[in-house]
């Protein structure tokens, strides 16, 4: 179905979602810290990213603004998945590129659904 990539520290939320997707039929990768989330995509891109922004050694909007700045990846979807709930924090992962934004805890069927919905967007896209 895809290759999923997720940049979470929290080991914990990293499972739920790898064991989701994983039973959703998607191929996963994730990442506990920045640097070795942006050493795969130099090696190899994901179909899609669930990125946090709380991170230990880097702000995952900076990580973001990173992604969307590089050719290679600047088209690939991004869902925030964050603790951060405020509407300003919501507005500001938006408007740094995020394609959709949830915060935790995450309910791992419309984590799926957004998925779904955003892969075909992207489908669409690169069609056109």
């Amino acid at each position: 179905m895809g290759k999923i990539y997720i940049l979470e520290d929290d080991k914990n939320i990293s499972e739920i979602e790898q064991f989701a997707l994983k039973n959703a039929g998607y191929e996963v990768s994730t990442f506990a810290t920045a640097s070795d989330f942006e050493n795969a995509l130099t090696k190899e891109h994901p179909d899609l990213i669930i990125m946090d922004i709380m991170l230990p050694d880097r702000d995952g909007l900076s990580v973001l603004k990173d992604v969307r700045a590089e050719q290679s990846t600047a088209k690939l979807p991004v869902i925030m998945v964050t603790a951060k709930t405020s509407e300003m924090d919501k507005v500001k992962g938006l408007d740094q590129g995020a394609d959709d934004y949830m915060t935790k805890p995450v309910d791992e069927e419309e984590m799926i659904l957004r998925i779904r919905a955003l892969l075909r967007r992207a489908q669409i896209v690169n069609e056109r």
